[in-house]
């Protein structure tokens, strides 16, 4: 039986129905970035080197870079020892973290090191006025000035660099022309950001490119700052984790621990759900059920684990909505990524770029919805 998001039974309960079906034009796929792209020195003549950290360069995505600075890790430092070692293992990649500016350069260049040397790619995305404009492969140990982008004019340019996605890197200094005006990036439609806590699902492990994890792209399309606590199979639900994403004042949380979250039971996700409210009372809260799986029509034991996870996400948060608490809604994954998707997955767990955008485009109502008051 196909899963909805809410059945008929709930509807008075959850106010709205979300549909889970492809938005229209209006949000057409964006260019995709190269996974060729190559590193490239920049072209001759004079470069001014904004250092990294510095004034000049917004950091968005890493809420605890004042602590850990420079490092672009997504955990403090000071919680290293109470959190689990499979999270702290990949909270140390900059997941989420982008850089800013607004200036009249023709072209931009970074300055990077990767922590260790990669062997895979490790991209950079540049984006110009909200559009995709190219990516720069970070490789090696050694400081590496990556071309990001030349030729664009002298007109006033709202840039984001979004920072690799599963991989550490630090970043040096970036590089603008030698007359080129700065100013501060413009705001976001709201203050505060989505913070999305969970899965590698979410973490965006099948996404090649920084930009295209779901989390990325759902924020760009709504002009929303977001923070990206994803911890590949390490999403678990555990206290010293939550306590740390409570620390976190937001415009909406999504939950989304898929299938991370394990054989535990119900109380660790119902925990963590009630840990956010009391400090968060109005905040909206989505808990997104684990999306679809090549495995489970081949591995029956992987489907009941699947099925298992869908119900005990669905009831914890349905039983919060019967108690009261209107800002808790399910999201059913099933609805976001389901087996009719499966041409866009990168493994059988984790959807490629595309699939990823896939996903963005089906959230994309609800959030405007919750977080922006639009209907």
């Amino acid at each position: 039986m196909k899963t909805v998001l809410f059945n008929d039974t709930m509807k008075m309960l959850t106010g709205f129905v979300f549909l889970g079906v492809l938005v229209t034009s209006a949000f057409a796929a964006e260019k995709a970035p190269a996974d060729n792209a190559k590193p490239s020195a920049p072209t001759a003549g004079e470069v001014r080197w904004l250092p990294f950290p510095g004034p000049q360069l917004e950091l968005r995505g890493l809420p605890w870079f004042k602590e850990n600075a420079p490092e672009l890790w997504r955990l403090p430092q000071s919680a290293r020892s109470q959190i689990p070692l499979g999270v702290w293992n990949r909270a140390v990649a900059s997941d989420g973290g982008r850089i800013r500016l607004s200036s009249t350069t023709s072209r931009l260049v970074i300055r990077v090191q990767t922590v260790p040397a990669q062997t895979k790619p490790c991209f950079i995305d540049t984006y110009i006025n909200g559009d995709y404009v190219d990516s720069a492969k970070a490789l090696g140990a050694q400081p590496t000035e990556l071309l990001l982008f030349e030729g664009k004019g002298r007109g006033q340019k709202n840039i984001t660099l979004y920072l690799p996605n599963n991989h550490q890197i630090r970043v040096l200094a970036v590089g603008v022309d030698a007359d080129a005006e700065l100013r501060p990036p413009p705001a976001f439609a709201v203050k505060s950001p989505i913070v999305c806590y969970g899965s590698s699902v979410l973490q965006g492990t099948g996404a090649a490119h920084p930009s295209k994890t779901y989390p990325a792209a759902l924020a760009r399309r709504l002009n929303l700052d977001f923070v990206n606590l994803g911890f590949g199979g390490a999403g678990k639900a555990e206290p010293a984790v939550v306590d740390l994403v409570n620390q976190l004042d937001a415009s909406c949380y999504i939950f989304d621990l898929g299938k991370s979250y394990g054989n535990q039971p119900k109380e660790p996700y119902a925990r963590m759900l009630a840990t956010i409210r009391a400090a968060h009372p109005n905040v909206p809260i989505l808990c997104v059920t684990p999306i679809y799986s090549t495995n489970e029509p081949k591995d029956p034991a992987y489907l009941e684990k699947s099925v298992r996870l869908r119900t005990m996400m669905r009831e914890a948060a349905m039983e919060r909505r019967m108690a009261g608490d209107k800002f808790t809604f399910v999201v059913e994954g099933l609805e976001l990524f389901g087996e009719a998707d499966k041409k866009l997955f990168r493994d059988p767990q984790h959807p490629n770029d595309e699939g990823n955008e896939l996903i963005a485009q089906r959230l994309v109502s609800m959030v405007e919805k919750v977080v922006l008051g639009k209907n």
